[in-house]
């Protein structure tokens, strides 16, 4: 019978580490605020080792090195399902880096699992639920106390993980594809957090904002610096200042009144619609703003286009018969690369040794890659028949 341990004081997770450091595997898991603060941060920290799980709370417990040194122990295996983003948030919290990953989505979707959510997943490998719930999935992790039905669901999330690792790495043994995951999961381990973009550039990759022209994206590039500001001093997620949806239409029709503009919360409309009154002032009397020219060379014709079609006509072909995704056989941009550069040479590895290229990759599918590519090139010179 599983005990669930919620620590929120430094003794206690001391004494807990301590016993921990010997443990060969540990489940892992993180709960984000990314919906209710501006700059999130990592808010609950589930770990499970055998039948115990234990809820670490990093507001209470001011020193977690025992908690660096536990994921970067390369004899530890840390289990964890969809750990991109749970990689990011730890090194750009606290500076910590995991070693030894195993990755459970990762390895279901090697395995041709068609739905690769955790819930989905124990489902259909164990036959056990996990609790369900977008409101605690999308809830303020940073509030204390934590409900009742807030800490079983954040418990769920580890409980049965590394069960599953080991039903996993037995199929994936049996299909000899452990070592694809192995590979995947050391790049894994490497992912970052990127710095966010200054917003004269994150403005521009607002969806639709393409279509305006110098004048309004200069009221949208002061609109997004408001919104960003005022996120800032509120605290919360510039969507709940201004969605994009009302970024843009503010940025087309300035003049719209404040209380007909979809996205825009009438408590903010009330208490700050004087400041975006003058942000719309200084991007339509300020100077314009021009979108940074970009080449518009574009070297896809009938030929090359060919070429890729059967490229990625082999990769679904490859998918279909080992039951996966065709996306992970081959990554997409080695493909179009190929299809407009390849020289036909004769060289051990396709694509020159291209880092989006796995290792796996190359030793499974580099041959009969190399014969699509050939046959491509055949069919371009043979020309119509």
């Amino acid at each position: 019978m599983s005990q669930t341990l919620f620590i929120d004081d430094q003794q206690s997770w001391d004494r807990v580490a301590e016993a921990l450091a010997s443990e060969p595997l540990l489940a892992l898991d993180t709960e984000s605020n990314s919906l209710h603060a501006y700059r999130e941060k990592v808010c609950l920290i589930q770990i499970s080792a055998g039948e115990d799980i234990f809820l670490l709370d990093p507001l209470a417990v001011a020193d977690l090195s025992a908690l660096g040194n536990l994921l970067a122990n390369p004899s530890i295996i840390i289990v964890a399902h969809g750990s991109d983003y749970d990689v990011r948030c730890l090194h750009r919290d606290y500076g910590f880096t995991i070693r030894s990953l195993f990755d459970t989505e990762l390895a279901a979707r090697l395995l041709g699992i068609p739905r690769t959510n955790l819930s989905s997943v124990l489902e259909g490998i164990l036959g056990v639920g996990i609790p369900k719930s977008r409101a605690l999935q999308t809830s303020d992790w940073g509030r204390r106390p934590l409900s009742q039905p807030a800490v079983e669901y954040a418990a769920g999330d580890v409980q049965y993980l590394p069960k599953l690792a080991g039903d996993l790495q037995g199929r994936l043994a049996t299909l000899r594809r452990l070592d694809w995951v192995t590979e995947e999961c050391q790049r894994l381990e490497q992912v970052r957090q990127s710095p966010p973009d200054p917003p004269e550039t994150a403005m521009l990759r607002v969806k639709g904002s393409s279509r305006l022209g110098p004048r309004d994206l200069a009221v949208l590039k002061e609109l997004f610096l408001f919104r960003e500001e005022e996120a800032r001093r509120m605290d919360c997620p510039p969507f709940r200042v201004l969605t994009n949806e009302a970024l843009l239409t503010l940025a087309g029709s300035p003049d719209m009144e404040l209380h007909q503009v979809r996205g825009l919360p009438g408590g903010i409309a009330r208490r700050s619609g004087g400041l975006i009154r003058e942000a719309i002032q200084r991007g339509t009397t300020g100077p314009e703003v021009q979108r940074p020219w970009r080449p518009r060379d574009n070297p896809w014709g009938p030929e090359s286009n060919a070429r890729l079609r059967s490229l990625k006509a082999w990769r679904i072909r490859q998918g279909d018969s080992l039951g996966l995704d065709p996306s992970l056989l081959w990554p997409a941009v080695s493909l179009e690369r190929l299809a407009l550069h390849w020289n036909g040479s004769a060289a051990q590895y396709i694509d020159g040794g291209a880092h989006e290229v796995r290792d796996w990759q190359r030793r499974e599918f580099s041959e009969e890659l190399r014969t699509a590519l050939v046959q491509a090139y055949e069919a371009e010179d043979a020309g119509p028949a």
